[in-house]
């Protein structure tokens, strides 16, 4: 399969620059009778920039071209000076597909599949449902045309395992307090437009009546918490989580659709996020970590499931879709010979801010605030440090006010890391690390582990070697080596 892009990709990089530039042109305008020297440059150079990017977008519609075979991606650049650039088909994780407002106008959308490497990712920013469709399946499945088949009904039996109601979308619109974002904006939009240029505010306001007045707020309220529940509807309107026996779909978005795919096999760990606001309300977000990059969407990561799911259901979700990923109790804590080190270590923040009080005495309370603050978090965090280590998975449980349980498999982690500050080798206890094989890395650091673990951590971590399967026909001996990266674990002693 060879794909080019359209021609009709270049009046959509038109639109598509005259709308993400949309403001600095409005500002241009408003300033195009200016007899300043300094608005005549700014305003040819913007021209430019815009001429320019145009042309790179136009040379990049016609001269590009991106071949689908067998043994992985051959990406063909150029006219005069040509690249060609080649990804292994076995380097790609998963895919995304997003079409925005203008996209979806012209029936296309952009696909990106991800490697474990930023540089490795490939993304088509203008391509036809069809195509996508194509390029999906080359990704997800190999050539093996049986598989194929069978697959094809399996899909058609895709198990739809949670999807958003209205009511969601209204007390997801509530419980994030997105429409208080009309707040920031009112207050951007003021600055920038200055209206007490124009007119008179204060004049404005002593003829405004009482109940006027009221009834103004009450339509500010109403007009914020619409544009709060427009831009959750937006985000999360038939947000679908669904599954068939080889993977993971995510779909959302109303105006702006997005959509997410995974082979279960891909993926790297799990995250069990909670907050404060969130175990209050009995709700838990999931995030899926894997080798390739996730690219955000507006306002959360695609992987990261609905942020407003009930514990209970978030749970199920796992259970059902990825059972070795799901929760356990834990069998490690923090030292108790660590709760000293919450009041022993120096609060060198708190001590920062008071010091300013010489100066300023408000800083001295503000001081104060930032001390009880620290100390708060310290607890919190030496309650919540927890890990369980099986036969071939870990478990690893950090924070203060916001709670995160890494679920990951022992052949997915890339390194240990023991540290030690002195008031810790005085107490004999450690800091954990563990690196896992991520795109970013994620690393998840345990703190005021006792030192006598140390000795289990690392002969767990040491065996690691064991889970890993090499396939021995891969002809790409950089697979070989990214598929078992040499354990290692390092010892660091601080003063």
């Amino acid at each position: 399969m060879t794909f080019r892009y359209s021609k009709l990709k270049i009046f959509y990089d038109l639109l598509d620059l005259i709308k993400s530039n949309l403001f600095i042109l409005f500002i241009l305008f408003l300033n195009s009778g200016s007899n300043s020297m300094f608005m005549n440059i700014v305003q040819w150079g913007a021209i430019a920039v815009f001429g320019f990017s145009l042309l790179f977008r136009i040379y990049e519609t016609l001269f590009t071209k991106v071949v689908f075979a067998e043994d992985g991606i051959h990406i063909h650049k150029g006219l005069f000076s040509k690249s060609e650039q080649f990804i292994p088909r076995e380097k790609f994780e998963n895919v995304q597909t997003k079409a925005n407002v203008l996209q979806r106008l012209f029936g296309v959308q952009s696909i990106t599949m991800e490697t474990g490497e930023a540089t490795s990712d490939v993304t088509l920013e203008f391509v036809n449902k069809v195509d996508c469709i194509k390029i999906e399946d080359y990704v997800l499945r190999n050539g093996n045309q049986e598989q194929h088949a069978e697959e094809a009904i399996n899909e058609s039996e895709r198990q739809i395992l949670f999807t958003t109601t209205i009511r969601d979308i209204l007390k997801a619109s509530l419980l994030s307090f997105s429409f208080l974002a009309i707040i920031p904006i009112g207050l951007n939009i003021w600055s920038d437009v200055h209206p007490e240029k124009y007119i008179n505010v204060d004049k404005v306001m002593s003829h405004l009546s009482g109940w006027l007045l009221i009834l103004l707020v009450l339509l500010a309220v109403l007009a914020a918490v619409g544009i709060g529940v427009f831009k959750t509807f937006n985000s999360y309107y038939q947000y679908t989580i669904s599954m068939d026996n080889e993977r993971i779909y995510v779909q959302k978005g109303w105006l702006s659709k997005q959509s997410f795919s995974i082979r279960k096999d891909k993926v790297q760990a799990v995250i069990y996020k909670q907050n404060g606001y969130q175990k209050l309300l009995g709700v838990t977000t999931i995030k899926l970590i894997s080798a390739g990059e996730i690219l955000p969407g507006e306002d959360q990561n695609i992987n990261e499931f609905f942020p407003y799911l009930p514990t209970e259901k978030a749970h199920e979700l796992i259970a059902i879709m990825l059972p070795e990923f799901q929760l356990r109790s834990m069998t490690h804590y923090a030292s108790p010979k660590a709760k000293k080190l919450i009041w022993l270590r120096p609060p060198i923040f708190a001590s920062l801010v008071a010091a300013i009080g010489f100066w300023k005495p408000i800083f001295f309370v503000f001081g104060a605030i930032v001390l009880v603050f620290t100390y708060i978090n310290r607890i919190r965090e030496y309650r919540n440090t927890a890990f369980k280590l099986e036969d071939a998975h870990v478990q690893l449980r950090s924070g203060a006010f916001t709670v995160e349980t890494l679920v990951t498999k022992r052949a997915k982690l890339l390194e240990l890391q023991f540290e030690r500050s002195l008031l810790q080798r005085i107490f004999d206890v450690m800091s954990v690390k563990l690196t896992n094989r991520a795109h970013p890395v994620h690393v998840t650091t345990l703190l005021d582990i006792d030192s006598s673990l140390q000795p289990l951590i690392t002969s767990w971590f040491e065996a690691r070697t064991k889970d890993v399967e090499i396939d021995p026909h891969s002809q790409y001996d950089s697979l070989k080596q990214d598929a078992c990266p040499i354990p290692s674990y390092v010892e660091v002693n601080s003063k």
